[in-house]
């Protein structure tokens, strides 16, 4: 019998190492900083939710959880850094329903593919759309401020963060399904948005409850709904959209997402972790506080919901024929 030559050997050796690299790294998995890129701003609900989980998965996984917000291009740049990166679980993405599904229809030439690039991890939480206006606009319901707009065709002004993010498309649908037509003003984030809403220069937004309820608290705004068919059992009092706007919901949608191509043991490591940290009494209370709801899933749930969020809000922009400005 021939013998092999001593270097086909040793490539056979090293091909045989790299194989079994993905699972030897994801037995020691993890033994560094883990990244957690926020493609947004601090201080939104999006990244309130990261930091919560930031803190836990430090806790329970033995090693820092770091959040790294890379703002910028409607969550385009923190996202594709996140595709981008190495596909081993220490560099993770705190996506929205803006950067896993409607970007991929409003963005000409979006940078990623959220299918195709990431391997979904958690749905983490959902977080409701409020219908905020200016005290000086005299309603005081959802009904009377359809009737106000009606009354008014392009008159009534509202914020968002960016053309085709959450917080635009939710008014979109709402004039849609209430039969008004409103002014919309897109800005680069929420904070400018609320000083001018503040100031009366806006007379409206949907917003989150998180960002909404300081200035709810001190007479500054009020909330008219919030946007799921039943109301919000911390706010009891706060009617739901849907029992003026039959039908009518606006959720906002966090997960994390890693690179494609992440070790499928790795994946289900986080997953678990996150599963069980939602249920902590502690981490429930910090989010229902802030109006967010915690909603865990395993990686193929969170999977569907991508698929169909994406197919959903696809069918919008199109209809709506939105661009990037």
């Amino acid at each position: 019998m021939k013998m092999k030559h001593p270097l086909a050997l040793a490539l056979v050796a090293v091909s045989a190492c790299a194989a079994y690299a993905p699972a030897a790294s994801a037995q020691t998995y993890p033994d560094r900083t883990i990244r957690l890129v926020v493609p947004f701003s601090a201080g939104g609900a999006l990244d309130v939710v990261g930091r919560i989980l930031a803190q836990k998965m430090t806790e329970s996984l033995g090693k820092q959880v770091m959040v790294d917000n890379r703002a910028g291009a409607g969550g385009n740049i923190g996202a594709e850094y996140v595709a981008k990166a190495a596909p081993d679980g220490y560099t993770l993405l705190m996506s929205s329903v803006t950067t896993m599904a409607i970007n991929m229809s409003l963005t000409p030439k979006p940078p990623y593919d959220f299918e195709r690039d990431y391997a979904p991890v958690s749905l983490n939480a959902a977080a409701p759309l409020t219908l905020m206006t200016h005290p000086a606009l005299p309603a005081r319901s959802v009904k009377e401020f359809i009737a106000i707009a009606r009354a008014r065709p392009g008159e009534l002004n509202y914020f968002s963060s960016g053309v085709g993010t959450g917080t635009h498309l939710a008014a979109v649908i709402f004039d849609q399904m209430a039969g008004i037509r409103t002014m919309h003003v897109p800005y680069k984030g929420a904070g400018q948005g609320v000083t001018d809403l503040l100031s009366g220069q806006m007379q409206f937004a949907f917003s989150t409850v998180q960002l909404a309820l300081p200035h709810v608290k001190t007479g500054r705004l009020r909330m008219l709904g919030i946007g799921l068919l039943k109301r919000y059992p911390r706010l009891p009092e706060l009617p739901a959209i849907a029992e003026t706007v039959k039908g009518y919901e606006a959720v906002q949608l966090y997960g994390i997402v890693a690179p494609r191509g992440t070790p499928p043991e790795i994946v289900n490591r986080l997953s678990t972790e996150l599963r069980n940290i939602a249920t902590i009494s502690d981490v429930q209370e910090r989010l229902l506080n802030q109006g967010i709801m915690p909603a865990p899933s395993t990686p193929e749930e969170f999977s569907r919901s991508i698929r169909q969020n994406i197919a959903q809000f696809g069918k919008v922009i199109r209809t709506l024929d939105l661009k990037v400005e």
